[in-house]
């Protein structure tokens, strides 16, 4: 008897076809000689695919741009685009780590506060991107002896959940070394 295994993707299901080979004939036992006529039985099995974990979508498998801006109120908001380049398929839940950073890389000020939930879980197939927004308060806006005005390069940027930082430019931006709680220069939301 021999047993015969395939696998087979129908639609989102993944199925499994299963077969027997009965042998027929040849000297009468069977097994012992080659199948003349044979038989196959076969069932099908689906197998669940809702359950699929998908790893987290890590910063070098991450390309980041500006989208959107807009301003409101002596706020400017935009939009951060993380997209997926990896063939594979990742994830992204919670907030990006947001700061500015001076010409060397160093932060200057404190990192952005988080507004609103951590939202859902986002799904990234391969060239999919996923938003988040980051609000810069006008650092004129603050008392200038708490502030400290400072010039920064950019913006520092941790996807959610990982260590490595992406980097995005910003032309003629300046943030607050100094502490200026509870105005706050940075805000960010999830990843949506």
């Amino acid at each position: 008897m021999k047993r015969l295994w395939g696998i087979a993707a129908i639609g989102a299901a993944l199925w499994c076809i299963t077969g027997t080979a009965v042998a027929q004939g040849g000297n009468g036992a069977a097994g012992n000689g080659p199948a003349e006529n044979p038989v196959v039985e076969t069932r099908a099995v689906e197998i669940p695919t809702a359950g699929v974990v998908h790893a987290g979508c890590a910063s070098v498998d991450l390309d980041i741009a500006f989208g959107h801006v807009e301003g409101a109120a002596g706020t400017v908001y935009r939009e951060v685009l993380f997209t997926n380049r990896a063939l594979a398929t990742c994830v992204l839940r919670g907030f990006p780590g947001v700061s500015y950073v001076d010409s060397s890389g160093n932060r200057v000020g404190a990192a952005a506060v988080r507004e609103g939930d951590p939202g859902p879980l986002v799904t990234l197939p391969h060239g999919a991107t996923a938003v988040s927004v980051v609000g810069s308060v006008n650092v004129d806006n603050f008392d200038p002896d708490a502030c400290r005005k400072t010039p920064v390069w950019g913006i520092e940027v941790f996807p959610p959940d990982q260590t490595a930082p992406l980097y995005l430019p910003l032309d003629g931006q300046s943030g607050c070394a100094g502490d200026v709680s509870p105005g706050r220069q940075l805000k960010v939301t999830s990843v949506g």
